[in-house]
């Protein structure tokens, strides 16, 4: 009983210390921001307010607060999957852009369709494609050996660029300016939380799928064989573990979780697909899977953190004219002070996969 204790005792002192290490990186980050801030702006406190703050200034902000932060989880979500699996996968904009103009293909193509028909086909055909996205570098890697890195951002360009090809010549509306489309039917429309106008309820599959992805990952033997894969794939093959398959099914959930992003974006937030709706969404989330050590649960936080600076920036650069690039400057910060943290021995590593 007494060594649990100490075990027990030892693994939560490891637990907070690895929690330490991503919030120091914030804290130093936003202290360095603040003094760049102070030399550009007349007004810092103002512009770190409004960076920080302004998201919760109304509920109209807070909604586009919590838009702008449903798709960072669920693609950050699906980056954790990939890299559990040992799985580098850059490729979240491609399987998000294939979520969203497949949701919309089929939403404009079926119209007709009553709602509990038409609903579940177009949002399971969004998660199909943006998973399919996410099979091919898996498959490729498992079988061939080819580096997804490479595959990945091949993808993200052939995606983007077919995505593009079918929103200027098959579903444009010619109505309106720029690359978008015909406008979703409306019985087919997610709903606002409660409350809440204009936040869509989407955030709320997202944070549910936040909670199944813990449960998934650290609590069943199938989340087990998949890190298992992800730290040393001959290993785990050698002793019993469908490890490749693990790997590839791995990248389906990540290219899955990538496509319900958008098309949760085009069903609740934008109601058609628009070229330039993604701010970069893949490599914002991929930022924020790192920051929170690819787990599921931090993931969220992270997500939540990057979102409030995204719409945070916009309210700063209006107020105080501070420019909102200042905050990808921040973010490449806190990606330098990320990987240059102290070395970690493999118990307390251990330990924080435990939570």
């Amino acid at each position: 009983m007494v060594e649990k204790i100490k075990r027990n005792n030892t693994n939560f002192q490891n637990f907070l210390h690895n929690l330490m290490a991503p919030l120091g990186a914030i804290i130093l980050t936003m202290i360095l921001g603040f003094l760049l801030v102070s030399v550009i702006s007349e007004q810092p406190v103002l512009a770190y307010r409004e960076l920080l703050f302004a998201n919760f200034d109304s509920l109209n902000n807070f909604a586009m607060f919590l838009n702008r932060a449903t798709p960072l989880v669920l693609i950050s979500l699906g980056i954790t999957f990939a890299f559990r699996a040992g799985v580098f996968n850059v490729g979240g904009e491609g399987q998000l852009f294939a979520g969203a103009i497949t949701t919309s293909l089929i939403g404009i193509l079926f119209s007709s369709l009553p709602a509990f028909l038409l609903f579940p086909f177009a949002i399971l055909t969004g998660i199909t494609a943006g998973a399919l996205v996410g099979w091919v570098p898996g498959i490729l890697k498992v079988k061939l050996g080819v580096d997804e890195v490479v595959v990945t951002l091949m993808l993200n360009t052939i995606v983007l660029l077919f995505t593009s090809y079918l929103v200027n010549q098959v579903i444009r509306d010619t109505t309106a300016y720029g690359a978008v489309s015909w406008e979703l039917p409306k019985h087919i429309w997610l709903p606002d939380i409660p409350g809440i106008p204009d936040a869509t309820s989407g955030f709320l599959i997202a944070l549910l799928l936040t909670i199944l992805s813990w449960l998934i990952m650290f609590r069943t033997k199938w989340g087990a064989e998949v890190r298992s894969a992800g730290t040393n794939l001959r290993y785990a093959e050698s002793i019993g573990i469908a490890a490749g398959k693990r790997v590839v099914t791995a990248m389906l959930i990540a290219g899955g979780l990538a496509g319900c992003a958008g098309s949760l974006y085009v069903l609740g937030i934008g109601h058609r697909f628009e070229q330039n709706f993604s701010p970069e969404y893949g490599l914002i989330a991929l930022t924020c899977a790192l920051l929170a050590r690819v787990h599921p649960v931090a993931s969220l936080f992270t997500a939540l953190f990057y979102a409030s600076l995204l719409n945070g920036a916009a309210y700063m650069q209006i107020s105080t004219e501070v420019p909102r690039s200042l905050v990808i400057l921040l973010t490449g910060l806190l990606v330098l002070l990320m990987t240059a943290r102290l070395k970690r021995n493999s118990s307390s590593a251990q330990t924080f996969d435990a939570f």
